[in-house]
């Protein structure tokens, strides 16, 4: 009797699958960077030739991405580069308020000197990140301020239900980083805030809806640049 290894073949899974990480990677970084626009389809042939890959290659690498609320798959189009909405916006950031008020609230009461000091760190990090014109930078450490920020909470579901909204809002984030000069960003606002948590709660409260309001409407303001783009 023949009894078949239960991890047979996984040798060229792992290499199949490397591929189409490389190849997700690639695509990542291009959206990322702003070198694809939102909105743009991403043609299965094309890519599979410019990638020297098989179109199921792509296929596969896109799910990565859509996984990660980069493209999506849209009827008559195929895989398009994800697009951020007015409403997305206002919805992302009310559920984000609210989450973070919630880790708000916690940090105040708790006074824990071991969280001030990680978002201290992390408002160094983004200030010279921005003085350095490293949009990527900012964008990532932006986004670990905010994660340490409700994980004061102690709250694993509003942790994971939080990395979820900031997914969402991940291209709109970076493409906003990269045109904070022509958004008329000429300072980061993090230190303020970080001010405030170590103040009163009323005070605090203030200072992170004031963030967040400026966060959204900054994003308002690059979906209207971008749509006057795209319309020549």
């Amino acid at each position: 009797m023949t009894v078949t290894s239960p991890i047979a073949g996984l040798g060229a899974t792992i290499q199949r699958q490397s591929t189409t990480g490389q190849v997700a990677a690639a695509l990542r970084d291009a959206i990322l960077s702003g070198g694809i626009s939102p909105g743009t389809p991403l043609r299965e042939a094309a890519l599979a030739s410019e990638l020297a890959v098989s179109r199921n290659t792509i296929r596969e690498a896109a799910r990565i991405l859509e996984g990660e609320s980069l493209v999506r798959y849209q009827m008559n189009r195929g895989i398009v580069v994800a697009e951020i909405t007015a409403d997305d916006v206002r919805d992302i950031y009310a559920a984000r308020s609210a989450v973070e008020m919630a880790g708000l609230d916690a940090l105040v009461a708790s006074r824990d000197p071991v969280s001030y000091e990680k978002l201290a760190d992390l408002v160094e990090r983004i200030e010279d990140a921005f003085a350095g014109g490293d949009a990527a930078a900012v964008a990532e450490n932006d986004r670990l301020f905010h994660a340490a920020l409700v994980s004061a909470a102690g709250s694993p579901r509003l942790s994971r239900f939080h990395a979820r909204l900031r997914q969402e809002q991940r291209l709109a984030l970076t493409l906003a980083e990269h045109s904070s000069r022509r958004l008329g960003r000429t300072a980061d606002d993090h230190r303020d805030l970080l001010d405030a948590l170590r103040g009163s709660r009323a005070r605090a409260r203030a200072q992170l809806a004031a963030h967040l309001h400026a966060g959204a409407a900054e994003l308002q303001r690059l979906i209207a640049l971008l749509a006057q783009k795209a319309a020549g």
